[in-house]
């Protein structure tokens, strides 16, 4: 009798021994699924950040600096350049450029978009994620402006939305808030 008591204690303890890594196992994953989500996402957003930065800072390229802004809006920003951003060239005749954004109508949501002359850029072209984006400009000494003309640098505020790994949390919101150089037109004064 001793002997079966024995042989089923020993099953209890090895059945809970067994659920004890499988739950292990689970929450190991769990946060190995979380860890790469975060990651993915910060990497998103640096490569969103590398890429505006890298546009913006190109505009005006050739213009004069109170022509290169054609508009500073709070949710999007027209400027022109000699820059060629899909040729990666200087061209002789100017080029329009839009930021952003527009909804995808997929899972993707509101995709950031860099238009050229009306069309979308296949190097930088979107840019998705995007749950919002709001522009504040600066003029050259610094100073909070609204005029198109007196623009040197724009403080983008973005704000990336993701659903999250596990399926019945809400969606994440991750905000960037960088600040773009218009070189050109920042060297050129006025």
């Amino acid at each position: 009798m001793n002997v079966i008591l024995d042989l089923i204690g020993s099953a209890m303890i090895a059945s809970l021994l067994i659920l004890m890594m499988i739950t292990f196992q689970y929450q190991l994953r769990d946060t190995a699924e979380r860890t790469l989500y975060a990651m993915h996402m910060i990497d998103h957003m640096d490569q969103a950040a590398t890429k505006l930065n890298n546009v913006i800072a190109l505009a005006g390229i050739g213009m004069p600096a109170d022509s290169a802004v054609v508009t500073a809006g709070t949710n999007r920003m027209v400027f022109r350049s000699y820059w060629d951003w899909e040729n990666n060239q200087l061209t002789p005749a100017p080029h329009s450029l839009e930021v952003k954004i527009v909804d995808t109508g997929t899972e993707y949501g509101k995709a950031l978009t860099i238009v050229q002359d009306g069309v979308p850029l296949s190097n930088l072209g979107y840019i998705f994620w995007i749950d919002e984006i709001r522009f504040q400009y600066y003029n050259k000494f610094d100073m909070a402006t609204t005029t198109a003309r007196q623009v040197r640098a724009a403080e983008i505020f973005l704000t990336f939305r993701r659903n999250s790994p596990m399926g019945d949390n809400p969606s994440i919101r991750a905000k960037v808030q960088q600040k773009c150089y218009l070189m050109n037109t920042y060297m050129r004064g006025a």
